[in-house]
């Protein structure tokens, strides 16, 4: 009989449970949905600050009261779990995860995006999970769709041609005034890390940015837009933009081919391919054409936890890993770093393969 891994739950708030409340979004939407629709988890145990948020968790998802906690630190001391799920601010993802790898009996962590808002956080991360060989996925579950796998394909095998371009935007309302020393950044970092962490999928380590950013509640506080101009080190062009100050959310990447172009995000998937101009003589235009969906479909949230436990299991590092939620991270910081001095160009180093 295969083995059910016992998982334990840090943060019970939105992106751990309560999305699942949401009647537009497919499901499951969160980490508790995922592991309860998983046939090989189960969670024995839960945390959280909020004593309404964690007793809401403990009826949903029928975990012991006992196994309750309001600490995360007595939690992983007295509890044995193999995987621990952590979905709290980003602003304490370290402390837990360095935690939660001193715990003898933890194998995986799922860790919610972004990893952390420093490279020194990150790096600490990576280095205490690979020390006790505890494998690390974060949570950039688009990764899983099958959509984007599918679109991951076809850049990869040049079905339209070579990748030219890619137009990338996280678009949201403008956020509340909030400190830029607590909280690093705003839509660039908490919505921007899956957009740019896709960019990375797709297009392959960045060589160099240029970034701007606006922040109509002063520099000591986050943006209300940032982003800017990357290339990435195969020679494709990438504009970003996160924030902007809109009455409606918007995540999209248009990728741009030399024979066509996909359009994929939270409004779906639109294709085009190039066809002989009906306009100008001489010429080839776009014209849109149907999507051929994947046969299999799987969930992205169920997929997450399919690649940690494949991970654990493997001894493989999982797709989405820490080390690419890093890249992710570096390159948000780039574009911050760069817009804080006038636009100016940042490179990355080159590493090792």
């Amino acid at each position: 009989m295969a083995k059910k891994y016992r998982v334990g739950v840090i943060g019970c708030g939105r992106i751990a449970s309560l999305l699942e409340e949401d009647p537009l979004r497919e499901k499951p939407a969160t980490h508790a949905g995922a592991y309860a629709a998983f046939p090989r988890t189960t969670i024995t145990s839960a945390c959280d600050i909020d004593r309404w948020r964690l007793a809401k968790f403990r009826d949903k998802w029928r975990v012991p009261s006992d196994r309750c906690y309001r600490d995360y630190r007595e939690m992983l001391a007295r509890e044995e779990m193999d995987i621990v799920s952590i979905a709290t601010w980003t602003e304490s993802h370290c402390g837990i995860a360095l935690a939660a790898a001193k715990n003898p009996h933890v194998k995986g962590i799922y860790l919610e995006k972004p990893i952390t808002a420093s490279l020194a956080e990150a790096d600490r991360i990576i280095a205490a999970c690979k020390k006790r060989g505890i494998k690390l996925l974060v949570g950039h579950e688009r990764r899983f769709d099958s959509n984007f796998s599918r679109v991951k394909e076809i850049v990869d095998k040049k079905e339209l041609g070579a990748l030219k371009t890619i137009f990338a935007q996280a678009l949201s309302l403008p956020p509340p005034k909030l400190g830029r020393k607590k909280y690093t950044g705003g839509t660039l970092l908490h919505d921007g890390t899956h957009l740019l962490d896709l960019v990375l999928y797709f297009g392959g380590p960045a060589g160099w940015v240029m970034g701007f950013d606006k922040r109509r509640h002063g520099k000591a506080n986050i943006e209300t837009a940032a982003g800017g101009i990357i290339m990435l080190r195969n020679g494709v062009t990438v504009f970003v933009e996160g924030g902007g100050e809109r009455n409606y959310f918007k995540f999209d990447l248009d990728l741009q081919f030399e024979n066509g172009r996909i359009v994929i995000g939270n409004g779906g998937i639109h294709a085009f391919r190039n066809f002989t101009s009906r306009h100008y003589t001489g010429f080839h235009e776009l014209a849109s054409v149907p999507f051929k969906n994947p046969r299999r479909r799987e969930n992205s949230f169920t997929g997450c936890v399919r690649e940690l436990v494949r991970a654990i299991e493997t001894g493989h590092e999982p797709v989405s890993s820490g080390a690419e939620a890093r890249d992710a991270l570096e390159l948000i910081l780039a574009v911050y770093r760069s817009a804080d001095n006038d636009g100016r160009k940042v490179h990355f180093p080159r590493r090792a393969k």
